[in-house]
């Protein structure tokens, strides 16, 4: 079918015969078959990202699945959607039935110019109105700094969106509409594809582009408008981080939102949402990348929620754009007691728990005060639907207690010793405490750390691999599969081109790692999967890393001196046990953020071409 169609319409007429055959098929047939070259609609769902990765298009993506190749990918993506709109040009019966497939998703990168995609979707969704009742999902990607494009709109469809304008009865507001609309103002192109949209489902909105006024502006005028969302995602990055969570009230408290997620946002007791009283949201999935969220807020907002089935606060990155750099007078961040204390409301719903702090920054005065991870976790023994924990060691007691439904435990961030706590745990489930547990893993950046004994003493005699292996026979006559495995370090080209000049005022490349081959957030499921994560390194240096030189070293240590410091350290010629990392290209995409999924650009003169 994409052969037949994608040669064009001239092509597809000639081949009479075959397209006749395919539009005789049962309409319902059809559909499927054309439904197979556009994103399925469970992946429309945009849950919270909550294993361990996120897309950056926003859709989940399991523990344990693999990574995919990720410009494959994109080029089905492209290649469908080019696809259908072939297939709209073939005969009206078919575009009846691609039609629907098409509009279900306006997917906007900015890649070509500001606005590229979503002007003139929305403007063919008020052309033919009947379209707008398949638009299932809006999702804008933060704008390019630089981007390409017109900033202002041409004659004809400046009036065109100034009628429209006008309908809405804006008051005192519409020259405000009417101003931004002329300069090219997203949001009040999406929000007037909301309004057109009264299936939506799920919203995936930039920071700081998106502005929420003329959100709130019809909220007040459409008591239907957004009734039927899901999903919200409000992304951001670090330069824009620090936004109020809380001035996303609305979305929150709509009847059906049940997935939420926020990037680089701020959620504080002292301005907290009025609205969000105990038991008032629908919410089930949060999720909280690269946020601070203060103790009183986050339990205000564990108790708002009506039943909690996931949480996730993830600010883990080994990659220096992904970490915030807080203002002193901030409020604390809440630790793991307090998380633990917290979700105890949901003790019969909550399925995971995904705690993870951001890395620690040497030389920082008072560091203990500053690692709210230091705090321990209570028991989980009463949380009765539990099945997934990812939580950073140092948030652990060294007896932990778990569900008897945990099924998988992931130790994140391990620095120490390990084998008490490991013993602890293989010893629970020896007993019959965990019957369900199967998938036990310890993540770290230098994997020898966790298998040493406490104090952090080398095993006299041993190697790394022997040492893993004692830890492993540990859980013998279980059904647990305990691994450790490394982080991928990125890679110095992961951070632009070192050997290019410095940039006059900062000294390093302009680029600073947005390198399009790789995820936007790093993420803990960048692993060597191995069984035995030892037999692949020799004692000695690590095959994958050359030598590095002085001059190299200095030049990433401006840029990043904690991962500079890893780096020597696998160079040393120390004769001791040598961090063992694995540093491998960065080529797959993060899945719990997919923001390298290319968008078609289609012009106005695509779409006029469907009416």
């Amino acid at each position: 079918m994409r052969e037949l169609c994608y040669a064009g319409p001239s092509t597809v007429h000639g081949s009479f015969s075959v397209m006749a055959c395919f539009e005789s098929l049962p309409i319902e047939l059809v559909h499927l078959i054309l439904s197979f070259l556009v994103q399925p609609e469970d992946d429309l769902d945009l849950l919270s990202g909550d294993q361990t990765t996120k897309a950056k298009d926003g859709h989940k993506k399991k523990l344990g699945d693999d990574e995919c190749d990720d410009d494959e990918s994109e080029d089905d993506e492209y290649d469908g959607i080019e696809t259908l709109c072939n297939v709209c040009l073939v005969s009206r019966q078919l575009r009846d039935v691609a039609q629907p497939l098409l509009f279900r998703e306006l997917s906007d990168d900015s890649i070509g110019g500001n606005l590229a995609l979503s002007i003139p979707f929305t403007k063919t969704v008020y052309q033919r109105p009947d379209l707008g009742k398949h638009v299932h999902q809006i999702t804008i990607l933060p704008f390019s700094i630089f981007p390409v494009g017109p900033n202002s709109l041409k004659a004809a469809e400046s009036e065109f969106f100034k009628g429209i304008i006008k309908d809405l009865q804006l008051a005192d507001e519409e020259e405000t509409w009417i101003s931004a609309m002329n300069n090219c103002d997203i949001n009040i192109f999406i929000a007037l594809l909301a309004n057109k949209a009264p299936n939506l489902r799920g919203i995936h909105l930039p920071v700081p582009e998106f502005s929420i006024q003329p959100f709130i502006q019809l909220f007040h005028r459409n008591p239907e408008f957004l009734s039927n969302l899901e999903s919200v995602w409000i992304e951001s990055v670090d330069e824009f981080s620090g936004f109020d969570i809380a001035s996303y009230e609305k979305f929150l408290t709509l009847p059906k939102v049940t997935f939420s997620t926020f990037e680089f946002g701020d959620l504080f007791d002292a301005s907290f949402p009025p609205t969000w009283l105990p038991g008032t949201l629908e919410t089930q999935e949060l999720a909280f990348h690269h946020c601070h969220i203060d103790a009183g807020a986050l339990k205000k907002l564990m108790q708002a929620c009506k039943k909690l089935k996931t949480f996730t606060y993830k600010s883990f990155s080994l990659y220096p754009e992904d970490r915030r750099i807080m203002r002193s007078a901030t409020a604390p961040e809440f630790n793991a007691k307090e998380a633990h204390e917290a979700a105890l409301l949901h003790k019969d719903t909550l399925e995971l728990f995904h705690l993870e702090y951001a890395m620690e920054l040497p030389g920082v005065d008072d560091i203990e005060q500053l690692l709210p991870s230091r705090a321990k976790v209570g028991s989980f023994r009463d949380f009765s639907a539990l099945k997934t924990i990812l939580i950073p060691h140092a948030s652990l007691p060294l007896h932990p207690q778990f569900s008897s439904s945990l099924e998988t435990l992931h130790i994140t961030d391990c620095k120490s010793s390990i084998r008490e706590l490991t013993q602890n745990i293989a010893t629970d489930c020896k007993n019959g405490l965990y019957p369900k547990l199967t998938d036990v893993k310890v993540f770290a950046i230098d994997i020898t750390q966790p298998i040493k004994l406490p104090g952090q003493h080398v095993p006299e005699g041993k190697t790394p691999e022997q040492c893993f292996l004692d830890l492993k026979e540990m859980f013998k006559g279980t059904n647990v599969n305990f691994r450790i495995l490394p982080y991928a370090l990125p890679e110095f080209e992961d951070y632009g081109s070192l050997d290019d000049d410095y940039d006059e005022e900062y000294g390093y490349d302009d680029d600073f790692g947005y390198d399009d081959d790789f995820g936007y957030d790093d993420d803990s499921s960048f692993e060597e999967d191995f069984i035995t994560p030892f037999e692949e390194f020799a004692l000695g240096a690590d095959p994958s890393m050359s030598s590095i030189s002085p001059h190299f070293l200095m030049r990433q240590a401006m840029i990043d001196p904690e991962l500079a410091q890893l780096y020597a350290d696998a160079d040393s010629d120390d004769d001791s046990w040598k961090p063992r990392t694995a540093i491998e290209p960065l080529c797959l995409v993060n899945p719990a953020i997919d923001f390298c999924t290319i968008i078609p650009l289609f012009d106005y003169v695509k779409f006029t071409a469907l009416l």
